[in-house]
């Protein structure tokens, strides 16, 4: 008998040396997360690329740490208070100012008594002084929205310092103030541009986009602002330019405008009022 139990012992180790080893399981690892796009509001949509941190492995638990990319929208101003205590608006006007419609956008504004915020450009600015000029003695506000309407994420740091300073130069030759507001052209930005603007600038894009710019009727503007508007709403529209240099459209859409928000309580202040809450009561 001992012989048999010897071997069925033997027989047994060799039956258990033929399964497969299990390889011991990887340490689990992410990758800290790469910087997306930054979305961008605005006629043109331009990539606002925020710099992609280095990459390197974090081993998930429950002290997990990932970098955090650069949040510009963090730095810009859409909009005010959503508040329908203080049920307020922003008109602001682009692109100018010109001899044409600013001047006919400054008649109607007049005539309704309300103060806008118009973003100019700086060569229009110092090409119609006389124009500037009125926009300034009717109590509307200024913002810098570069010299030549450049595509500020695409310039280098001197090109990107001069669209801004030589705007803010001429708007406080004619104002006797600096402006601190800045809507970047095409509403496009950067950790490098922000950084700069951020120095004497609080910049301001649009929650409204009424996309009067790519020649749409009159009637189709002012849907856009229905559909979109709320207290606190900062509206964007354009005082010069246009498809084909053509914003006639603008100028017939802006009493409907008006009306319509006027008959919904609404009341119309500039953008630092508005973003200060500085604004009146009802």
């Amino acid at each position: 008998m001992q012989p048999k139990i010897i071997a069925i012992i033997m027989l047994m180790l060799v039956l258990t040396s033929c399964g497969h080893p299990v390889e011991p399981a990887p340490t689990a690892t992410v990758s800290a997360p790469i910087a997306e796009n930054q979305p961008i509001e605005g006629p043109t949509p331009v990539s606002a690329s925020a710099p992609t941190p280095t990459q390197a492995p974090v081993v998930i638990g429950p002290a997990l740490s990932v970098s955090q990319a650069y949040n510009i929208k963090e730095h810009v101003t859409y909009s005010g208070a959503r508040s329908n205590q203080k049920k307020v608006v922003a008109l602001t006007f682009d692109d100018g100012p010109d001899t044409k419609y600013t001047d006919q956008i400054l008649n109607l504004l007049k005539k309704q008594n309300i103060t806008a915020t118009f973003f100019v450009i700086g060569e229009h600015a110092a090409a119609h002084k006389d124009v500037m000029k009125r926009i300034i003695s009717a109590g509307h506000e200024i913002g810098n929205h570069s010299w030549s309407h450049s595509d500020l994420t695409k310039l280098d740091e001197q090109q990107l310092e001069a669209e801004i300073d030589k705007t803010d130069e001429i708007i406080q030759s004619l104002t006797n103030q600096p402006t601190t507001l800045l809507r970047p052209p095409y509403g496009a930005l950067t950790q490098q541009v922000v950084e700069y603007a951020e120095k004497s600038h609080k910049i301001v894009n649009w929650s409204v986009d009424s996309r009067d710019w790519e020649g749409i009727s009159t009637e189709r503007i002012l849907q856009n602002i229905k559909k979109e508007v709320k207290p606190g709403a900062i509206i964007l529209q354009h005082s010069a330019g246009g498809k084909n240099g053509n914003l006639s459209n603008t100028v017939q859409a802006l009493p409907q405008i008006i009306a319509y928000l006027k008959e919904h309580g609404y009341q119309f202040v500039t953008v630092s009022n508005l973003i200060s809450q500085n604004v009146p009561t009802q």
